[in-house]
């Protein structure tokens, strides 16, 4: 197995590797990803026992952002790290990949809720695009 994948938040109190592969890379254009990243949340989508805290545990706080869903940000510095279902039975995280040190060499595989998108930039056409979700 190659090197693991590290990131890390603004400021590097919280810091974390992907102890395995990254099942799916993608973009995400609802509203809520746009208000929480910018123009839109970019992530790679891991098991949640293969993403590993390094450091910072006690500076990563969860906004229940939705009845289903929760996001994982840096208290210190705003860091916009982690989404994932708050299903008991999840099994994924996606992590941010502004996050992650680079070299990553992901590439997005899909773009979701698309039909959302921002009027500031135009949804990449080189991977599957979704209106909605990925259902």
């Amino acid at each position: 197995m190659s090197d693991p994948l590290r990131g890390r938040c603004l400021c590097g109190d919280v810091r974390f590797r992907l102890a395995g592969h990254v099942l799916e890379a993608g973009g995400c254009h609802c509203t809520q990803c746009q208000r929480w990243s910018g123009p839109y949340w970019s992530a790679a989508t891991v098991r949640q026992d293969e993403l590993v805290l390094e450091h910072g545990q006690e500076s990563l706080a969860w906004y229940p952002s939705s009845d289903h869903a929760e996001r994982g940000f840096c208290v210190i510095c705003g860091s916009s790290l982690f989404w994932r279902e708050t299903r008991e039975d999840a099994e994924t995280v996606d992590v941010s990949i502004g996050a992650l040190d680079q070299p990553t060499g992901l590439s997005l595989g899909y773009h979701i809720h698309a039909a959302s998108a921002g009027d500031t930039y135009e949804v990449p056409s080189d991977a599957p695009r979704h209106e909605g979700g990925r259902g």
